[in-house]
């Protein structure tokens, strides 16, 4: 035992003198937290000198420290001398070999100090060190590819592929990588591989297809893809996604309906559901229908029946097919009680997409049954005016006015009233506008009120005119009103002709006919400055004219002539406003 004494003394000094050399390795956060800020209040100050001594005292009591390594690099940037940074770099990697971010880091450098020499070498001792992660492959291709070349970087993420197969991520930047080389069918192969895989990266996937000039025909490669066996149902998924945003439409539903044979009937109605809802949010109005149609076909529960229904009503309106809209609010219909406001309700939805698809007879005992089951309903007014125009537009006036007859209603009203004027019924016509006006929305009742009123001022020969210069215009003929207040305006008295012109204006406004509408008002300027309708006409031409840089002038002498001649006119204020605004933006 007394032998060993001297050992045990030796290994007990040697203990004792390593204790500070391990001391000075093991990690000391309040040391390291000292030294980075008096390393930040340094670099603050601008002693970038001393922020660099107190970071490399740092990393030579502390190599792990991977904040002093990153702080360092910002110090020696701005020096100048990033390229001494490399071997501080190694120092940390020998004490923490499994630091991905430093290895970036010391990719990130050597391709900055074009040290192009040892980068492939630490890209591989990167990947060597984080064996479960793509990254090395993705970072170490774009480097590649700005510093190396193109075909090097392919090369790097085909290898990443190879130990991380279809990873999301690596297809991606493949993706991206053959579109730079112009290998746009290989590129949507990549792309189509990394979709549905990672909902996170799909929208990736979408912007990129978006940003290409091609974008079309990649991404019916990529659909075609999708679609194509072997695939699942996330695949088909995104594939009917990604052909609604191309509006392939056909494209959408096929794989959509590929989806949904894959799928439980109640999996199967939630993905209907959803796809819906995207084709609504795109404005492919087609496929939520079809949609729609197809979730109706799987629904049998009453209630989940009718709500898919109303869904199914509005995608077909917005879609144009007005007899899928018919049918799927028929069944709403009859899905209520007899009796009930929420039939009533129903059924006049129903009515009035009938009167656009039946045939007049069938719509007339549809109507004639809904007003037998509901005499004082709302919409009857509304519905009835709405069967009468269309009767109107078959040449059914005595039918039209016996679908009017006893409903009172703006709708009902207003139809009546163009119904007695086309037939020559002046006054009962005049009286019929008046009544209407009322309920009807402002702007439209002014333009009533405006009829009325000329019909009443003005002779007999000239309001039959402008009777049928109005009905024409309220039966969507615009174009024919205005032609026939140009043919008839010569063969009226001179004190009526304003009034006609006028309304003949307003009419062109209407039907966006510009040049029409500024003959007519001039008319009214030049041969009628004393009219009442000519301080109207004067601002509306002015207004027209001032669009065009070359008539603004013409535009600011009427003005000033209808101020000047007219002051007390109820125009002149927004005459003066109008005034003030062209001469300031001639300024």
């Amino acid at each position: 035992m007394m032998r060993l004494t001297p050992l045990l003394g030796v290994a007990a000094l040697a203990l004792f003198c390593g204790a500070p050399v391990l001391a000075q390795n093991r990690p000391d956060p309040r040391l390291e937290g000292r030294l980075l800020r008096q390393a930040s209040s340094q670099e603050a100050g601008g002693d970038l000198a001393g922020a660099e001594a107190t970071l490399r005292d740092l990393l030579e009591r502390q190599p792990s420290s991977s904040s002093a390594v990153f702080a360092l690099e910002r110090v020696l940037r701005a020096r100048g001398s990033l390229q001494g940074l490399l071997p501080l770099v190694d120092v940390h990697l020998a004490a923490d070999p499994g630091s991905g971010p430093v290895r970036f880091l010391k990719v990130r450098v050597l391709a900055e100090v074009d040290s192009i020499a040892g980068l492939g070498d630490a890209v591989d001792q990167w990947i060597r060190a984080e064996p479960a992660s793509p990254d090395p492959y993705r970072e170490g291709a774009r480097i590649y590819r700005e510093k190396v070349g193109l075909e090097e970087a392919i090369a790097l993420v085909d290898r990443g592929l190879d130990d991380h197969s279809d990873s999301p991520v690596l297809l991606i930047e493949l993706g991206d990588l053959l579109v730079a080389a112009e290998r746009l069918e290989e590129a949507a192969v990549a792309w189509a591989r990394a979709l549905g895989q990672d909902r996170a990266q799909t929208q990736a996937v979408f912007r990129r297809i978006d940003e290409l000039d091609d974008g079309v025909r990649v991404t019916g490669l990529i659909v075609q893809d999708l679609g194509s066996e072997p695939t699942s149902v996330a695949r088909l998924e995104v594939g009917s996604e990604l052909a609604l945003r191309a509006g392939m439409d056909g494209e959408a539903q096929r794989l959509a309906q590929a989806a949904t044979e894959r799928l439980q009937d109640r999996e199967a109605k939630g993905f209907l559901n959803g796809f819906a809802r995207k084709a609504e949010d795109l404005g492919r109005t087609a496929s939520a229908l079809w949609a729609y149609e197809s979730l109706r076909a799987r629904v049998d529960d009453p209630v989940e029946g009718r709500s898919t229904d109303e869904r199914l009503a509005e995608a077909a309106l917005q879609s144009g097919d007005s007899v899928a809209a018919f049918d799927a609010l028929q069944r709403i219909r009859m899905s209520h009680a007899p009796a009930t406001e929420e039939r009533a309700a129903a059924w006049a939805r129903e009515l009035s997409v009938q009167v656009s698809t039946h045939e007049p007879g069938q719509v007339l005992a549809a109507l004639q049954a809904f007003r037998e089951e509901y005499p004082d309903a709302p919409e009857l007014a509304d519905l009835s005016a709405g069967v009468a125009a269309r009767l109107l537009s078959q040449g059914e006036r005595e039918t039209a006015m016996e679908v009017l007859e006893g409903i009172e209603g703006p709708g009902a009203s207003l139809e009546r009233a163009y119904l007695l004027l086309e037939n020559g019924a002046l006054g009962e016509g005049i009286q019929s506008l008046r009544e209407s006006v009322p309920q009807l929305e402002p702007a439209h009742a002014t333009e009533v009120i405006q009829l009325s009123l000329m019909l009443s001022r003005l002779s007999p020969p000239a309001a039959m005119v402008a009777a049928q210069a109005a009905v024409l215009d309220h039966r969507g003929d615009p174009d024919a009103s205005i032609d026939l207040i140009g043919e008839a305006v010569e063969r009226i008295s001179l004190e009526d002709r304003p009034a006609l012109l006028a309304f003949g204006a307003r009419a062109a406004d209407r039907a966006r006919r510009p040049a029409d509408a500024e003959a007519l008002r001039r008319r009214i300027l030049t041969d009628h400055g004393e009219a009442p309708e000519m301080p109207d006409a004067a601002l509306r031409l002015a207004r027209t004219l001032a669009l065009s840089p070359e008539s603004a002038n013409e535009a600011v002498q009427i003005l000033e002539a209808l101020i000047l001649a007219h002051p007390s006119s109820p125009v002149v204020p927004d005459a003066r406003r109008e005034l003030r605004r062209i001469q300031g933006a001639g300024s």
